[in-house]
């Protein structure tokens, strides 16, 4: 996460996973591709079709799948609140009215293992009945990155409301 603009009138902040990560994750294509090419060289066409078609697109379609980057605008000026998704696959763009949205909160998700949760950041909107929920992100992230997203969204909130002596609105949900 990272906070571009955070003042009284506009707070925008990206999430995404950082690049270095993303660079990991497409470290074992070169290798994988000269063990695919010797194997056609040598004659073995269909390990070097899985080797090469395969495993390398699992880890372009890896790539692709994580370097999605997810862009929040609250602006108090335009009255709107812009959610932006971009990928290597193309960008999409959702609007939403600023005086609807209600808080954040976390919505938590248990792994096998029950010491281990992961949170995303929910945008919560009141102008439908059940509310409207809007995930941040496709993924939860463990530790206490989502939970500072969601305070810091609400903090703009209700700064921007006027009501400044109020306790978080975000809520943990199971």
């Amino acid at each position: 996460m990272s906070i571009e603009t955070n003042t009284p009138d506009l707070l925008e902040l990206e999430l995404g996973i950082p690049r270095f990560i993303l660079w990991f994750v497409m470290l074992p294509v070169l290798p994988v591709t000269l063990i695919g090419l010797a194997n056609l060289i040598g004659g073995e066409f269909l390990t070097a079709l899985v080797l090469l078609i395969g495993l390398n697109g699992a880890f372009v379609a890896g790539y692709i799948a994580l370097s999605e980057r997810t862009r929040l605008r609250l602006d108090a000026g335009s009255g709107l609140v812009s959610i932006t998704r971009t990928s290597r696959l193309g960008m999409r763009q959702w609007d939403y009215p600023l005086e609807v949205l209600d808080s954040a909160e976390l919505d938590r998700s248990h792994t096998s293992q029950e010491s281990r949760t992961t949170s995303k950041v929910m945008l919560v909107f009141r102008n439908t009945r059940p509310a409207t929920r809007v995930a941040l992100s496709r993924w939860g992230v463990s530790g206490d990155g989502p939970g500072q997203i969601a305070n810091r969204i609400n903090a703009w909130l209700r700064h921007h409301s006027g009501d400044e002596t109020s306790a978080p609105t975000h809520r943990l949900s199971s």
